[in-house]
């Protein structure tokens, strides 16, 4: 199996086969000292603005390794973008979340600070872990194969989140993970249509009950994921492998 790369995008948009590209410092050093790549390995680029460029390593420098390009394509856009957008969890939880569901497919990650998370982020805390996160979600592609990268907001409060949305356009479904009593089975869900599907997931605890009813008033309808009571970073990664297959089964 080929090894898979991260390569700048402004470097993949101009490529053709036979072009020869150089990796960066960090890339080329974790590809030939970690990876033990070496000259003629068949390598994939990804860009994660969805080019997949197949190529052979023709210098095994540590520093500054060269590929040379031998065939290119570009996938498709996701449809429909599934964006979910997670109240918090302690620990590294949430580093593992991210991952998970951009391992599966997610465009975009929006961490969410509610009433019972646990995790307060603000200033350079804030910024910092978005910034973690985001190469989470670098490495995810890297892992999966997803040519396209996700997203990940810098962490907001939940009330200043949803006076940020504007209404909901043709083909979007707002949906949260709820066990509400009225919740609507997952399977019931109709995705022939959309665009885009935004998750609301609450922290270990759950979303408040005034949460729940804010989400509401902006669009969001309950979703049951099925019988029992699932961890944040377990409802989260459903959220998006069920979506994605019920989408490809309609």
């Amino acid at each position: 199996m080929s090894l898979r790369v991260w390569i700048d995008a402004a470097q993949a948009r101009g490529a053709t086969p036979g072009a020869r590209l150089r990796l960066d410092g960090e890339e080329s050093a974790h590809l030939v000292r970690s990876l033990r790549a070496r000259r003629g390995d068949a390598l994939v680029l990804l860009d994660g603005e969805g080019r997949v460029l197949e190529g052979r390593l023709e210098s095994a420098d540590g520093a500054a390794a060269v590929v040379e390009v031998t065939r290119l394509r570009v996938a498709d856009a996701p449809r429909p973008r599934v964006v979910v957008a997670q109240g918090m969890p302690k620990g590294g939880t949430m580093d593992d979340l991210v991952r998970s569901v951009c391992e599966a497919g997610a465009s975009g990650v929006v961490p969410l600070e509610t009433a019972r998370c646990e995790v307060k982020l603000d200033g350079d805390r804030a910024l910092s872990r978005a910034a973690r996160w985001q190469q989470q979600a670098v490495e995810a592609c890297k892992q999966s194969g997803h040519p396209w990268l996700a997203h990940i907001d810098p962490p907001t409060r939940f009330e200043a989140w949803l006076a940020s949305l504007p209404p909901c356009a043709p083909g979007e479904l707002r949906l949260t993970g709820s066990l509400e009593l009225d919740a609507q089975p997952v399977a019931q869900l109709d995705l022939s249509a959309a665009t885009q599907v935004t998750w609301l997931i609450g922290p270990e605890g759950d979303l408040t009950a005034s949460e729940y009813a804010a989400a509401r008033t902006a669009g969001f309808r309950p979703v049951v994921l099925g019988p029992t009571v699932l961890r944040a970073e377990n409802a989260a990664l459903a959220c998006v492998a069920i979506t994605l297959a019920l989408a490809r089964r309609g």
